[in-house]
């Protein structure tokens, strides 16, 4: 058996490709979600996985219980923040920010809410087996990107929202989460 070393890079990259290419192909036979059900399936898993790398507990909540119209709650430090977690293949990851349609009923509840929200859009490729890249030398590579914005209670908010390509998720996020409910709670009187 020849060592994997010693094939070239292209040749792995273009190996890997086509397995990927061949596996996705196949799972359109037995896949149950629709895209869209996979990309929202995928933005929440994005968002529990930045969780998972800062080593903090992520809750989404059911369908059914969505009534806050928040997706996640991400426990921080003891205090805890909430999401919505949209996921979309029709924006791009380069540019200056993203325009993304709300819902009033959204708003309303995020503007009841004594706590911060955040809205996160995870931006996808068009075909799902380009969301994730199984190198079989280097790893494993998600292709795509979130980025979020607070919604303010006190914000107006038409029917679309503008959500800054500048704030990009990550594990730091987080820390920013927490500094603006320490902000909150101290405005409000409260501790987290």
């Amino acid at each position: 058996m020849a060592d994997s070393a010693a094939v070239p890079a292209t040749e792995n990259a273009s190996s890997a490709r086509a397995a990927t290419d061949a596996l996705a192909a196949l799972s359109e036979a037995w896949a149950t979600l629709t895209l869209d059900g996979r990309k929202a399936r995928y933005g929440v898993a994005y968002v529990r996985s930045i969780c998972a790398q800062a080593g903090v507990p992520f809750h989404e909540n059911s369908p059914d219980e969505d009534v806050l119209a928040v997706d996640c709650d991400i426990k921080v430090a003891g205090a805890t923040v909430s999401a919505q977690v949209k996921c979309t293949s029709t924006r791009a990851i380069r540019g200056r920010s993203i325009s993304w349609p709300v819902k009033t009923e959204w708003v309303n509840k995020w503007q009841d809410a004594w706590l911060p929200v955040y809205f996160v859009l995870v931006v996808v490729p068009a075909e799902s087996a380009d969301w994730i890249e199984h190198d079989p030398v280097k790893g494993t590579f998600h292709r795509t990107a979130a980025y979020w914005r607070r919604i303010r209670p006190d914000e107006q908010i038409g029917t679309r929202i503008s959500i800054p390509k500048g704030q990009r998720l990550e594990v730091a996020t987080l820390d920013l989460w927490y500094s603006d409910l320490l902000e909150t709670f101290n405005a409000i009187g409260g501790k987290p």
